[in-house]
């Protein structure tokens, strides 16, 4: 159930954006936020960051679209609660009780991942898909041996509970990219980018995620909605391995490689990850009025 909104407004009272709680199966609850007019479309964050991440794409696309967002259970401002659930299930709770029929689902990373389970166990609830730097489930690929070795690094010093350690390794992971140092990244964007890393991954809880179950394969061409792939050249080798599998096994797929960024080029390289998003909603049924600066 929906809880009461809470409003925010800008100078002169005009409803700018509108907060919702809402209860998820399993007894937890989260914050949803709300904003704009139109067509809706839903912002889903990546594993490594939080709904803020979102925030250059959160304002114009509020000109000409109703946005939603939200941090994922375990990210952010929601705690995980006890028990099996489900982030696809939390998708279409969110849709229900906010009385969406359909939308654009837009994920980055894990949140891509959701996006694809969403489209392919509940259709008739998306309108397009917009799958950035995304994961695809059930699918494995092979990273170089120095990218698998940062992440045992990452492993470990999860498990000694240094998260310290575990923060700089997710950095240079995903926020760098392997194939870079972090002289070469722009320093504001990646310190923003490591602010919301450090509002990741909070404690399960003995929450367990169904969702690891769920496999894609054999079953991409089943969206046939359109998809637009976005993935940064810098990003880690089994995520452009995944665009690549995207790119043949959809049906009605654009893809996009954007240069000079890593996991999350929407928040490195807002300007043109802005620019193809903007044309491509136009091609695709609907644009927006809101100016890219």
């Amino acid at each position: 159930m929906a809880g009461e909104p809470s409003l925010q407004q800008e100078k002169g009272g005009r409803l700018a954006m509108r907060t919702e709680r809402i209860e998820l199966a399993g007894g937890a609850a989260m914050d949803v936020e709300v904003a704009g007019e139109g067509p809706t479309l839903l912002f889903l964050h990546a594993g490594v960051s939080e709904r803020h991440m979102w925030d250059h794409q959160w304002e114009w696309l509020q000109h000409g679209f109703t946005v939603v967002r939200w941090d994922w259970r375990g990210f952010g401002t929601t705690p995980h609660v006890p028990g099996p659930f489900s982030y696809a299930d939390d998708v279409t709770r969110v849709m229900e009780a906010l009385n969406i029929a359909r939308a654009t689902l837009m994920g980055c990373s894990f949140g891509g991942s959701v996006a694809i389970q969403t489209g392919v166990q509940h259709p008739e609830r998306v309108e397009r898909l917009v799958l950035v730097g995304s994961g695809v489930p059930g699918y494995e690929f092979t990273n170089s041996p120095e990218v698998e070795a940062l992440f045992s690094e990452a492993e470990a010093a999860l498990g000694r509970e240094d998260r310290a350690a575990f923060l700089d390794l997710m950095e240079r992971i995903w926020l760098v990219g392997p194939n870079r140092t972090a002289d070469q990244v722009d320093a504001q964007y990646l310190k923003r980018a490591h602010e919301l890393l450090a509002r990741a991954y909070l404690p399960e809880n003995g929450a367990v995620s169904q969702d690891a179950e769920w496999s894609a394969q054999g079953r991409l061409s089943e969206i046939q909605v359109p998809v637009l792939v976005i993935v940064g050249d810098q990003d880690v080798p089994d995520i452009l391995d995944g665009a690549r599998v995207l790119d043949e096994a959809l049906p009605n797929v654009s893809l996009e490689v954007l240069e000079d960024a890593a996991h999350l080029p929407n928040l490195e390289r807002p300007r043109q990850f802005d620019a193809i998003l903007s044309e491509w909603l136009a091609e695709t049924g609907n644009g927006s009025k809101g100016s890219l600066d």
